[in-house]
């Protein structure tokens, strides 16, 4: 085909009476923005809904935020006490001087997995509760405080440890080598009463094991020397048996054994939740929310019947009926 005849056949195309192959609707570039003032007038149409809905949102959070009790928090800092390393002349001992270093050789005496095992423990909770008395204090509303009886089947102790775990916060910081025990309830001298019990527990738990521990190897030890004649072995052995006898006195005499209280718990004065006036906030903040969303959904719906086809609106009407069997 050459210059000429393609020349022709454009014009033929751009003539006035000549139709395109194929229709494309142009749209006005105002049809594809978004109208702001559309929006604010449908908020201006369901004012009264959406300020009624934030009204009671306001008022309900209010009322729930007040009757909402104070509950408070004490905590406590504690870190492990390490105590001197190092084995000696075990070596010569053969495998049961490495069986005696490894266990009673003095190695560092608690670590922050420990503590945490021990303080999460379901023995140590149990004796807790059991020895405090503290099943009252857990599940105070099925308590009668009058009639010291409860008002229904007392609490299993599964239940009381799930509690007492939920309201007991146990975080370990292994940069600074420490760890923090917090109880929250709505005593704050309770919450006090039970971080120091939890803490003189860990102590009492890990002394009992160390003096356990300190007793069989004592008992290994004099074993050992019963049938070990050369007097080298024989010294490291009172040595041995000496090292036992010191940690069996250490661990009697220590307030806290395995570790330091480095901040004690306190009675709390200052609540720790809950934040009344964030509640408000946030519930005012989301009612607005819902209550704009509605606003438009109940505009689409008043539109739908004008501005939807109606072939779809019996459809989905046809579609919504349950055909009944």
């Amino acid at each position: 085909m050459d210059l000429k005849n393609e020349m022709d056949i454009r014009e033929i195309s751009l003539q006035p009476g000549s139709q395109p192959k194929e229709n494309t609707p142009v749209k006005h570039a105002e049809d594809d923005e978004i109208n702001l003032l559309d929006f604010f007038i449908v908020l201006l149409k369901h004012k009264m809904m959406i300020l009624a809905v934030v009204a009671i949102a306001s008022v309900a959070s209010v009322a729930v935020a007040v009757h909402l009790p104070n509950i408070y928090r004490s905590e406590s800092t504690i870190a492990p006490s390490a105590q001197e390393k190092g084995a000696g002349g075990l070596a010569a001992l053969g495998g049961f001087g490495a069986m005696i270093a490894a266990e009673a050789g003095i190695t560092a005496s608690g670590s922050l997995e420990q503590f945490e095992v021990v303080l999460k423990s379901w023995e140590l909770t149990n004796s807790i509760i059991k020895k405090h008395d503290l099943l009252p204090v857990l599940f105070e509303d099925s308590w009668d405080t009058e009639k010291k009886k409860w008002n229904k089947d007392p609490p299993k102790y599964e239940d009381s440890y799930k509690k007492m775990h939920g309201l007991l916060k146990i975080t370990a910081d292994k940069k600074k080598n420490v760890i923090k025990i917090s109880f929250e309830s709505k005593n704050p001298k309770i919450a006090q009463n039970i971080v120091n019990y939890y803490i003189v527990g860990l102590s009492e738990f890990l002394r009992e094991q160390i003096l356990s521990d300190a007793s069989a190897h004592k008992t290994q030890l004099a074993e050992q020397l019963a049938i070990t004649s050369d007097p080298l072995l024989r010294n490291r052995l009172y040595d041995l048996m000496a090292k036992q006898i010191e940690k069996e006195t250490l661990a009697k005499v220590q307030k806290y054994y395995s570790f330091t209280v480095i901040d004690p718990a306190f009675v709390p004065e200052m609540k720790f939740k809950p934040r009344r006036a964030m509640i408000c906030v946030i519930s005012v903040v989301v009612a607005s929310f819902i209550a704009v969303f509605l606003a438009f959904v109940l505009e689409y719906v008043n539109n739908l019947k004008t501005r939807e086809n109606p072939e779809r609106i019996a459809n989905i009407r046809k579609y919504l009926r349950f055909k009944s069997s």
